[in-house]
């Protein structure tokens, strides 16, 4: 048994020879809880590449490489880990030390990744308030920017990470790279990943910064000290102003809705649903009244003209609207009558 999942390990870390994956697909095929066993033991991997902390990070590659050598075929991973984030399998070949990134789940403190300096070697992409634009990535991963967005990238060959900045929405599709994690810096926080797909929300004027999960498995961290690892149906939300994080089941479906050209509003103000027009439809909502920012909105629209969504909104709520160009009125009820 201790072969095997010494074998398992070799495969894990794209490191099996054919006769290895021969054995492993043998043993695969002999029961039900082997590929129980097996898809568990897959899933404490990802967990130890993504939570080990980063303040052992040399110690532990120095440690592995000490062993490359002897006769011994396992490193004991547990001591490295956070006891409160351990796992019960972390038995891992020494032959992995070549796929474990000494740059995973280090700390992202660039005040302004869009700054002139920062952005000497990357790529820019950047989106208007109304526009949506899907960019593939070199390594094959697919990025979904919702309006008024920016990213940063570079996807180095020769790098242990896939290094982004985000400021605004986007949907990442990660291709799957175990030797490289795939970090997303954000405001004062970061996403990292292995290969998955998730939706980020990190506007530089809202008050919060939310990771939707809808498939793998994500680790959210805040500072070096707050951290959240999300499956799918989780979602990960920091209170910039509170410096506080908190982890949801939802679904996640309305989340990424933007992406269809739609918009779920549940008991949402009306001055924040303007925030999500104007990224979406680039329109921008004066207030007449004051008071009305602070009507409460529940309503679905799926890819509804602007002036179908007011004209909704207005048999259905006591206020109303004139479109004058890319901006709209609000007013009281009868206010452009």
């Amino acid at each position: 048994m201790n072969d095997i999942h010494h074998i398992i390990t070799k495969v894990l870390a794209n490191s099996a020879s054919n006769e290895e994956k021969s054995l492993l697909d043998d043993w695969l095929r002999e029961k039900l809880e082997n590929k129980q066993d097996f898809e568990l033991r897959r899933q404490q991997w990802e967990e130890m590449l993504l939570i080990v902390d980063d303040k052992d990070k040399k110690r532990v590659f120095t440690d592995i490489k000490n062993k490359i050598n002897q006769e011994t075929k396992v490193v004991d991973f547990n001591k490295y880990v956070d006891r409160k984030k351990s796992i019960s399998w972390m038995k891992v070949a020494a032959s992995v030390v070549s796929f474990i990134s000494l740059g995973a789940l280090s700390y992202y403190e660039i005040t302004d990744p869009f700054s002139h300096l920062n952005l000497i070697g990357y790529n820019l992409v950047e989106t208007e308030a109304g526009v949506q634009q899907t960019q593939l990535l070199t390594d094959g991963s697919t990025v979904y920017l919702n309006g008024d967005s920016r990213l940063k990238y570079k996807i180095d060959s020769e790098a242990n990470e896939r290094t982004l900045y985000l400021e605004g929405e986007a949907f990442f599709d990660v291709a799957r790279d175990e030797s490289k994690p795939f970090v997303i810096g954000l405001e004062d926080s970061h996403v990292q990943v292995l290969g998955t797909s998730f939706n980020i929300k990190a506007y530089s004027e809202d008050e919060q910064i939310s990771t939707s999960v809808i498939s793998g498995r994500v680790a959210f961290e805040a500072s070096k000290s707050k951290s959240l690892i999300l499956i799918p149906g989780n979602k990960g939300i920091i209170n910039k102003a509170k410096n506080t994080m908190a982890k949801l089941d939802v679904d996640n479906a309305m989340d990424v809705a933007w992406m269809k050209k739609a918009l779920y509003f549940e008991n949402t103000s009306l001055s924040e649903m303007a925030k999500s027009l104007y990224r979406m439809y680039g329109v921008k909502l004066k207030f007449l009244d004051g008071s009305l920012k602070d009507l409460k909105i529940t309503a679905k629209f799926e890819n509804e003209r602007l002036d179908e969504i007011f004209k909704i909104l207005e048999m259905t709520n006591e206020f109303s609207y004139k479109i004058e160009d890319d901006v709209i009125l609000i007013g009281g009820v009868g206010k452009f009558k």
